[in-house]
Parts: C-alpha cells; structure tokens; sequence
C-alpha cells in the first residue's frame, strides 16, 4: 500500500521542515567530537560564500531540467530492465505499492508556493550538505573519493526509499534510480569545487518539477 504523505499538505510540510535536523544533528555532534565550533562545521559542510553564484545557480537548473527530462528512462532501465529481468514482474508490482509518496493531494496555492519555497531553501541545501557535504567530506578523509560518493549515494537512496519503512521489494525497485541521482549530485558538487549551491539548484529544481508538472 502506497504511503501517502501528501495527503494532508500541511503535514507535509511539517515533514519538510524536519530535514532541517540533518544539517544541525551532524554538525552539532561533529562540532563536539572535532573539538570545532557549529559555525566551523557548517562551513566544511558547504554553507560558505561562493564565486562565479550566476555560473552554479545556471549549471544547476540546467542539470536539474535534465534529469527530470531522462529521469522516466534511468526510472525504467533500473525498474524493468534490470529488476524485472531480476525478479519478474509481480516483484515490481509489489515494489511499486509500497513506495512513499510526497506529492500534496487537492494542495491550495497557499500550500504549494509554500512547498516550492521549502524546495529551495530546506530540502535541497539541507539533504546535498548532509548527504555531499558531510559524508562525503568525512568518508573521504579515511577512503578514497570514489568510496566516498557510492557509499554517500547509497545512503542517499535508502533515505528515500528507506527499507525500515517500505517493503525490502519497493527499496530494490527503486535503490537504482535514486542512487543514480546520489552520484550525479555528488559529482556535481564535487566538480564545482565542493560548492552545495549547484547541486542544491538541481536537487530543488527536479524536485519543483515533480511537483508542478
């Protein structure tokens, strides 16, 4: 069964605003172990000041229109090239009723310049610093970069399709699509220079994009 957190729009949004722990969380415990300030941690995650802003808020609207333009195709060479061929297809039909949805049902336009606006400023800074700009930076010191954005993307997956909370089929069916989207980001933020603002643009913009068209 398809769990429906955009049934009420408002929780949704509540929901939203939680991601902001996933910046603070990990900053704070860094902070104490590290021996470092908060301010400090934020800055090695990525919030800091930035050159050449119009090139990377370009680059990441551009990327983020991409993605969404293929990401039917990566969607279904993962879904049913690879899973299906796996499994069978009652596999992925079992694996696509559990999956979480996000998208607000019946939303008001109050609601939705709302959840455009968290878009941008919650959803994709806090999950790209969480996800680019700390593990990756933090597994990097121990491991080579390379580990360090497969293991940052697998994590990235399972936190959309988390196996504690869909069917272990639902985590399978989807695991490919979105790790692909983990290591497209962490290559983007990797190659502006560990800047979350393009990365960030692009996160937020596909996500807009699933949500307005």
């Amino acid at each position: 069964m398809t769990i429906q957190l955009g049934e009420n729009p408002w929780i949704l949004i509540g929901l939203i605003l939680l991601e902001i722990l996933l910046v603070i969380i990990p900053a704070y415990i860094s902070s104490k172990i590290e021996k470092k300030t908060f301010k400090k941690l934020l800055f090695e995650m990525g919030f800091q000041k930035n050159d050449d802003i119009l090139i990377k808020v370009i680059a990441g609207l551009s990327i983020g229109v991409i993605f969404f333009s293929f990401g039917d195709f990566i969607l279904i060479f993962f879904r049913h090239i690879i899973i299906e061929n796996l499994f069978g297809t009652r596999f992925i039909e079992v694996g696509q009723e559990g999956v979480i949805s996000t998208l607000p049902i019946m939303p008001n336009m109050i609601q939705i310049i709302i959840l455009v606006i968290l878009q941008i400023v919650i959803i994709g800074p806090c999950e790209e610093a969480f996800f680019r700009g700390f593990i990756i930076k933090k597994i990097n010191i121990k491991i080579k970069l390379a580990y360090s954005v497969i293991i940052s993307s697998i994590f990235f997956a399972l936190y959309h399709v988390p196996p504690f909370i869909v069917p272990l089929t639902t985590t399978i069916t989807y695991f490919g699509y979105y790790f692909a989207f983990g290591v497209l980001l962490a290559l983007i933020f990797i190659f502006f220079e560990y800047s979350l603002i393009p990365c960030s643009i692009s996160h937020s913009c596909l996500n807009i994009l699933l949500l307005l068209v």
